[in-house]
């Protein structure tokens, strides 16, 4: 377990760097033709999914 102490504003900006990438990575799903490419970037997005969802969970400033 990874845990890190992060200021309101810190939490703010890796919620909007989160929910950016996740966007970037939708599209790149979208167009990509490689199966093996598609899988791995699913993969990752669900991940950043996950990762974001547990940030949002976490009170202002935790």
């Amino acid at each position: 377990m990874f845990t890190m102490n992060l200021s309101f504003e810190q939490q703010d900006a890796l919620v909007d760097i989160l929910e950016c990438s996740i966007s970037e990575i939708h599209s790149q799903i979208v167009h990509a033709e490689n199966y093996c490419f598609k899988s791995m970037l699913k993969e990752r997005k669900q991940v950043l999914v996950d990762l974001l969802h547990s940030l949002k969970q976490l009170p202002n400033g935790a």
